[in-house]
């Protein structure tokens, strides 16, 4: 397997902690900054109008670093690449060896209903190993960690968002576009409580896929 860590310039704190907990076989991938997004991009990306303008530019960031990575991976044809965020603390659940090969496949994240301002009113039962999220219910959010089994799935993912008229943020996009999303349980991977480098937030992504206090 491949590993991959996004990871800003300017975060070095972020890239410290990280290697400290995930040692050092993860290769760093250059995260994308504010400065760097291109004007069409700004203006593709939906962002609830609410949202200050440097959020919306570090989400369009966020979103390219992600994307960035995924066509690296088509252009040099790369097999099973574990995608991390800087943020990603690693749980006693081993990484999988075996995981579908037709999509992509979540270590970490957090679960929601389709309708992005309801939450999951009913509860969803994990079964250990890797799973289907019900996409006529549920779909993954977050982006803290995922497996690419095959380039031809990044390819897929990146010809699917270049499709759409409008962008959103890189997770709502993986969980709108139509894909099929497997994710692992016990997750490998939680999210640190760390500062978001995008916008204010008490809720993190804990052990049962739940994004919570």
């Amino acid at each position: 397997m491949t590993p991959f860590y996004i990871n800003l310039d300017s975060a070095h704190e972020r890239r410290d902690k990280f290697i400290s907990l995930n040692g050092n076989s993860y290769e760093r991938w250059r995260a994308t900054t504010k400065d760097e997004v291109p004007q069409e991009v700004l203006d593709r990306m939906l962002s609830n109008h609410l949202l200050p303008y440097e959020s919306h530019r570090a989400r369009c960031a966020c979103f390219l670093s992600h994307q960035k990575l995924l066509q690296y991976i088509v252009d040099n044809k790369i097999d099973d690449v574990l995608i991390l965020e800087d943020d990603a603390i690693p749980t006693e659940e081993s990484i999988p060896i075996h995981y579908p090969r037709d999509s992509i496949v979540y270590l970490g994240g957090f679960i929601h209903s389709r309708k992005m301002r309801e939450g999951i009113k009913d509860e969803v039962i994990h079964q250990k190993g890797i799973q289907c999220v019900c996409p006529q219910k549920h779909r993954m959010l977050g982006c803290l960690s995922y497996i690419i089994p095959h380039h031809s799935v990044a390819s897929m993912i990146l010809n699917k968002i270049a499709s759409q008229k409008r962008y959103k943020a890189i997770d709502i996009m993986l969980g709108n576009i139509g894909i099929k999303q497997y994710y692992n349980y016990p997750p490998s991977f939680i999210e640190d409580k760390v500062k978001s480098q995008i916008i204010k937030k008490n809720k993190w992504m804990n052990s049962e896929y739940q994004f919570t206090s």
